[in-house]
């Protein structure tokens, strides 16, 4: 753990610096412009589009790029769209690397928060704003998430993939092993009473399969169930609003170690939670395993399970997450939307074939292709329609717990600054739950240093 902190803190310094760096450059030039149209090959000359992805790793979303690639070929059989990218927890480091390298993708997906961060690290901005072409689409109001692409009033990305929410799946059978009804679990006090029960049943049974290691699900799965809905805001209040000043950070404020506490009270439990599951694919695999009744995690899941063994979907139950009950009053859960979104790079040769295959992704045709990739589909029209919600019964529940149990989703803050104050977290969060540090003590120290980074 100590040689990854240190390689994460080496990223961290690196991308401050770049971001300094950028926002000196920037003074002192108008910025590069996007590559000119003009240079694009004329129709039917033969041209390359590399595509840039974290998903690409699992098997799902494998499946569903390559079926949309091969889908736009049969009408665009000149662009040959190069798929590359590594797994989640190794993708953003590589992508800081080419950007700074000038070497990313022609079309680079992230998600929402991260566009800032990212765009901030070449002089000028990295990546292509997207204003005209997305008004002109028609598609600024059609999409989950779009109105979150924004940096400074601007879209650089389309949301034409997919997205998903987060709740708790569990197993039926041990459930009903366990005399658990799910129905019974409205609270994250009712939620772990279930999870030292589950892992009661037996030896080597455990009730949730939390991350428990260096990976960064270890901060999220915390502050995603139990964390943000009391405090409001992990880096800052009032739903991670602005300003965004070093003043105003919060991740030490009262409600957030009251969190970490009860978060310390819940894994230390010998039943309730495995020790030491050092990633999220650890803890998938001892779910579907059968040594844990209760994962959390988001609609991707299921498609993931039906790729592991279609048998395993008869035992998959979903629940919303619980409410948290914290100095006598109720608070809902408020979990991020994840949208899958788009960039261009402008760098691109090709930025006007890149935005056409872009848009086509919006497709009702494409979308189809898309839902085979377990999230759902970012087309408002095609995810809420009957066909969407009848092939995929589990998946449209995210729907139901989004309009009558969620509050509003609080997503991370759009700002340059984001990774920095994420691996300070993080660092914060293992020495809380791997080394069960003091919880105000590791939150204070973090709190300063995330004061430094805004300074």
């Amino acid at each position: 753990m100590v040689d990854r902190n240190r390689k994460k803190k080496g990223w961290t310094a690196l991308i401050a610096a770049a971001v300094t760096l950028s926002t000196v450059l920037s003074a002192c030039s108008g910025g590069k412009e996007p590559a000119s149209a003009s240079n694009a090959p004329s129709d039917g000359d033969p041209i390359t589009i590399s595509f840039e992805t974290s998903v690409y790793a699992e098997e799902p979303h494998k499946k569903a790029i390559d079926a949309l690639i091969a889908k736009y070929n049969e009408t665009h059989p000149n662009v040959t769209i190069k798929v590359h990218g590594t797994d989640y927890e190794n993708y953003w480091d590589k992508l800081t690397t080419e950007i700074l390298a000038g070497t990313q993708g022609d079309i680079v997906q992230v998600y929402p928060e991260n566009i800032a961060t990212y765009n901030a690290l070449q002089s000028g901005g990295t990546f292509v704003n997207l204003d005209e072409k997305i008004q002109a689409s028609g598609l600024e109001d059609k999409l989950v998430g779009q109105e979150l692409s924004k940096v400074d009033g601007s879209y650089y990305a389309l949301s034409n993939y997919a997205w998903g929410s987060t709740g708790i799946f569990y197993s039926k059978s041990m459930f009903e092993a366990a005399g658990i009804d799910p129905a019974s679990i409205q609270t994250m006090d009712d939620f772990k009473e279930a999870a030292i029960q589950l892992g009661g049943v037996k030896d080597g049974q455990y009730g949730f399969s939390s991350v428990i290691g260096t990976h960064p699900f270890i901060a999220s799965e915390w502050y995603r169930l139990l964390a943000r809905p009391v405090s409001g805001g992990i880096y800052f209040p009032d739903g991670e609003a602005g300003p965004y000043e070093a003043d105003r950070i919060n991740v030490n404020s009262a409600p957030n170690v009251w969190a970490a506490e009860w978060w310390q009270d819940l894994i230390k439990n010998p039943q309730a939670t495995p020790p030491g599951t050092r990633d999220k694919k650890v803890s998938r695999e001892m779910f579907w395993n059968g040594q844990a009744g209760m994962m959390m995690d988001g609609p991707w899941f299921i498609g993931m399970t039906k790729e592991r063994d279609e048998v395993l979907m008869d035992d998959l139950g979903l629940m919303p997450q619980p409410s948290v009950e914290y100095e006598g009053q109720t608070y809902k859960p408020n979990p991020h939307n994840y949208p899958i979104v788009s960039m261009i790079s402008k760098d691109s040769k090709h930025p006007d074939e890149a935005w056409e295959f872009l848009e086509w992704m919006t497709s009702r045709e494409a979308q189809q292709i898309i839902a085979g990739s377990g999230m759902i589909p970012s087309s408002k029209e095609y995810a809420e329609s009957e066909e969407y919600k009848t092939e995929n019964p589990l998946a449209a529940q995210f729907f139901d717990f989004q309009e009558n149990v969620y509050a509003p989703a609080v997503m991370d803050p759009p700002i340059p600054e984001l990774g920095s104050l994420s691996q300070i977290l993080i660092n914060a969060v293992q020495e809380m739950f791997v080394g069960m540090k003091d919880a105000k003590t590791a939150l204070d120290s973090a709190a300063e240093q995330m004061k430094d980074t805004m300074h």
